[in-house]
């Protein structure tokens, strides 16, 4: 059970939550919160479902936040971008329709998942392996992009410095993660309702190594180069893992709902008050 804080190195923390055995502890000396679960550095086991993925997850659902994505930051004709931990290359592969004078390259650690953005997505630009391994030309990318990957890495510090030299100076890093202060509410408020159930979603304490909010977040950053961190807010993804039938709809009836109402009272408070239920983060190099 690890209970040294990755980002200060203090041993001193303050439980959480426990989710099925397992506590999610907070630094008591830079606040980071994380799980105490010792998971692989480089774990592939995301993409071992043997029986098929979920594409209205992954392709269908993602639409939307891949389309504002684009629209936000792909406003020049042409650039490179890296999409590091890319997965079934949904992402890459929509960048190539929409903005086709960008250069989109993919890495992702799972086989697997490279063998069906290739095969099954064409895209032959999408890479197997771990990324610090790649031997891409340093600062050669105008973004670079860590889609729900971050918060699975137990020391991400390497990870993030690579990334930083693989940037041109004035591009991005930018990293989508879960909004650490507004999960645990929600779990808890679970756990109040319903008590905690065994295979339940609550932090995901195996898989969510590092719980970050947007102090930690930028603190990560400062210790690994970058000027400045801005944050966004982009539409969420368009369906609700576990649910289907009329549920579902309801489910992302509400959600953007929720997307919309956290909008709203992040421009009324000039960007203060961030309730989304994700980070979206803008990693700066001078």
């Amino acid at each position: 059970m690890n209970q040294t804080c990755y980002l200060c190195g203090s041993q001193k923390n303050k439980t959480l939550f426990v989710e099925n055995g397992i506590p999610i502890v907070r630094c008591l000396n830079c606040s980071h919160a994380f799980s105490t679960y010792e998971q692989d550095e480089h774990y592939e086991g995301y993409w071992d479902d043997e029986t098929g993925y979920d594409l209205d997850w992954w392709d269908v659902a993602h639409r939307d936040i891949y389309k504002d994505f684009i629209g936000k930051f792909l406003s020049a004709p042409k650039g490179k971008i890296l999409d590091v931990g890319c997965g079934l290359g949904f992402f890459v592969k929509t960048i190539g329709t929409i903005r086709p004078g960008w250069e989109a390259v993919g890495y992702e650690i799972s086989e697997k998942a490279v063998k069906f953005a290739r095969e099954k997505n064409g895209l032959k630009q999408v890479f197997p392996g771990i990324v610090q391994d790649s031997g891409l030309p340093k600062e050669s990318f105008d973004i670079i992009t860590l889609w729900d990957v971050i918060e699975h890495i137990p020391k991400p510090h390497s990870l993030i410095q690579y990334l930083f030299g693989l940037l041109k100076p004035g591009g991005f890093l930018f990293v989508q993660t879960p909004n650490f202060p507004v999960q645990l509410f929600k779990a808890n408020l679970k756990v109040a309702l319903k008590g905690m159930q065994e295979g339940g979603h609550y932090l995901e304490a195996k898989d969510h190594i590092n719980d970050y909010t947007e102090k930690t977040l930028g603190l990560l950053a400062e210790q690994c180069g970058f000027s400045s961190v801005e944050f966004s807010i982009l539409k969420p993804i368009a369906s609700v893992s576990g649910v289907s039938g009329p549920k579902a709809k309801l489910g992302v009836f509400l959600k953007k709902a929720f997307y919309y109402g956290t909008l709203m009272l992040w421009y009324l408070t000039f960007k203060q008050v961030n309730l989304n239920l994700t980070l979206f983060a803008l990693l700066r190099k001078k």
